[in-house]
């Protein structure tokens, strides 16, 4: 089974806003990328493929040109709940407030939000569950933070870790699983050119 996890495209946030589980517009060169994301795994993919999508538009809409309407969303891919943090400027953070999750985002629960580690366990929850698919191929359009979570997992490293990994807007993330030996591996990272 080849899963390829793929972030969404760029965003249009001129003031440097903190989105996670908030709808922002996508940049307006969004249809290119479309087009080069399609082109590239379209020769790649086997069927049966499945699609799925984190259910916020800047996923879904790719999630729905890659997929000619045919995808799934769910909800534990979706990106970090920032909580009161949502819509603001990251530089009008209180930094009361930004050092402690700086210094621990892995434990540290954000005012009506969520800390890393709920993003991790909810994510991998959905990972474990797609592993048991009949599908040769997955596509899953989602963000850098559920990215993240996944290979932390995969590869068994500690989460505090998890924000050394790039995970460019528009890259493609292939992991390899062989189902008769239970084996998982990563094929290729954060890549932007063609597969």
């Amino acid at each position: 089974m080849n899963i390829y996890f793929i972030r969404h495209t760029e965003v249009y946030n001129p003031n440097k806003l903190c989105y996670g589980q908030s709808e922002i517009p996508l940049a307006e060169n969004f249809t290119a990328h479309f087009d080069w994301l399609q082109d590239s795994l379209e020769s790649s993919l086997e069927s049966p493929t499945a699609f799925y999508s984190s259910p916020f538009r800047r996923c879904s809409k790719l999630a729905d040109y890659l997929s000619n309407g045919n995808f799934i969303t769910d909800e534990r891919i979706a990106e970090l709940h920032f909580g009161d943090w949502e819509m603001q400027a990251w530089d009008k953070i209180n930094p009361k407030e930004l050092e402690p999750w700086m210094a621990d985002f892995v434990n540290y629960k954000i005012n009506n939000g969520e800390n890393f580690l709920e993003l991790y366990e909810r994510s991998t929850a959905f990972f474990e569950d797609i592993l048991t698919t009949p599908n040769k191929d997955i596509v899953i359009v989602t963000h850098a933070g559920v990215i993240r979570s996944i290979l932390a997992y995969v590869l068994d490293f500690p989460l505090e870790h998890a924000f050394n990994l790039e995970i460019s807007y528009s890259s493609i993330t292939k992991i390899v699983y062989q189902k008769e030996f239970k084996s998982t591996k990563i094929a290729f990272v954060n890549r932007t050119e063609r597969v």
